[in-house]
């Protein structure tokens, strides 16, 4: 489930068993009998407990670097994002070693999608199945539809996600356009707010930890931003282009921590949630103003 969150500390130090840290030969205690201080057990462990170099702080979110850098989710590590335009998405620039979006107005979107930033078209909700209702998330796995009211799909994985999307001529989101996305014209940490709200979307803390489950799409009228996006936290995590069942966005319903999950910059990066969907983006057509 969600609530499985991995600790934030990696701690590759050698395991310390009667004084000898396990895998380390000790010529010293190698072929002889010779007994030691029973402190010297303690010795060891507190020397290796204090090692600096053996504890590496692994970032979650972009809330643990400083504030030129963003966390690499994959390998837990702040880094700049670019040095330069080709290491971004289509549609994005190298902005003080941010990926930014880079508008080409005007743009036209399908009626199922909002703009962002002038750059890229995604889906108002999450994908759901073409004969999702309310109360089922439907059989038809075909393509992705992006709707109001009904139960969104959840997916096995990546590859399933991507596919749906471009059976519907559409495409998985970008990590940074996701991003974009989420944050809203204001940067913002949840898709509302810099402050998270318990009750704005679908996430564990809105009913009661006894009571909470999936939603349909666009259940939570106050969980969006000005792009016009919905359920971006919480209600399933979701899936983005080229990557895994671990570098999924957004939360879910089920996640124990929401305040931290939900965050637009949070991704697992080494844990595997549950209650995983997606969503498509698409480039737009750029409108030829002397038309």
């Amino acid at each position: 489930m969600c609530a499985e969150r991995h600790h934030a500390i990696e701690d590759d130090r050698p395991i310390v068993l009667g004084g000898t840290p396990r895998g380390v030969k000790d010529p010293i205690l190698k072929n002889t009998t010779t007994a030691y201080p029973p402190w010297t057990s303690m010795v060891v462990l507190l020397s290796t407990l204090l090692a600096p170099a053996c504890i590496r702080q692994r970032c979650y979110s972009d809330r643990d670097c400083p504030a030129s850098r963003t966390c690499n989710k994959t390998s837990g590590v702040c880094e700049h994002e670019c040095d330069e335009t080709r290491a971004c998405s289509a549609g994005f620039q190298c902005v003080d070693n941010h990926c930014s979006p880079r508008p080409q107005q005007p743009i036209t979107c399908p009626a199922d999608m909002v703009k962002v930033a002038d750059t890229f078209c995604v889906d108002t909700f999450e994908a759901s199945r073409p004969d999702a209702t309310s109360p089922s998330s439907g059989e038809d796995g075909s393509r992705a539809v992006s709707a109001a009211g009904v139960l969104p799909w959840q997916v096995a994985d990546n590859a399933t996600a991507e596919a749906a999307c471009k059976a519907s001529g559409k495409r998985l989101c970008a990590p940074e356009e996701w991003r974009v996305a989420c944050t809203g014209p204001q940067g913002t940490h949840y898709s509302y707010s810099d402050d998270y709200d318990p009750k704005i979307c679908n996430g564990i803390d809105a009913f009661g930890r006894n009571d909470f489950d999936l939603a349909p799409t666009g259940s939570f009228p106050g969980c969006t931003n000005a792009w016009g996006v919905f359920d971006m936290n919480g209600n399933l995590w979701e899936h983005v282009s080229g990557g895994n069942d671990m570098t999924i966005r957004g939360g879910a319903f089920n996640c124990m921590d929401s305040a931290s999950l939900h965050r637009c910059d949070y991704v697992p990066g080494n844990w595997t949630p549950s209650a995983r969907g997606f969503r498509c983006c698409l480039t737009p057509m750029v409108v030829d103003a002397g038309v």
